[in-house]
């Protein structure tokens, strides 16, 4: 990775990704402390009972204007997520082994953090990054 490069909290599941979160019983997601590389093994089991995505969630260097999901100069998921979620908001921040190359955290800053928890990537558009199911 470079070191101006930053890394899109919500990809998909392919091998390279990095395992970041869990989706829980109360449709939020558990963070990963660590950061957690995916295989090809990985991909195969997590896809074997339906999308991965709708039970963990992923990250990948983002891709920037290549992804249906950005608007001008940044990510619209997390402005979307950040206005619609405003009220679910904590003031502890989730545990997150992406943080300091997170898109999201670059524009958002703790607030992106605080409603990333709320985000679960919606596996049925076709774009290299996406998301948009709130939970």
């Amino acid at each position: 990775m470079k070191d101006d490069e930053k890394m899109c909290p919500s990809s998909r599941c392919k091998p390279g990704a990095l395992l970041i979160g869990m989706v829980k019983a109360d449709s939020t997601v558990g963070h990963v402390p660590m950061r957690l590389e995916i295989d090809e093994d990985f991909v195969k089991s997590a896809n074997a009972d339906g999308k991965a995505e709708t039970r963990f969630r992923f990250s990948s260097p983002c891709v920037e204007g290549k992804c249906a999901q950005w608007s001008g100069d940044k990510c619209g998921v997390v402005e979307k997520a950040a206005d619609k979620l405003a009220a679910t908001q904590t003031e502890d921040l989730p545990n997150c082994s992406i943080r300091k190359d997170c898109r999201w955290f670059k524009q958002r800053q703790a607030e992106a953090c605080r409603v990333c928890s709320f985000v679960i990537t919606d596996n049925e558009k076709s774009s290299e990054h996406y998301t948009e199911s709130f939970a």
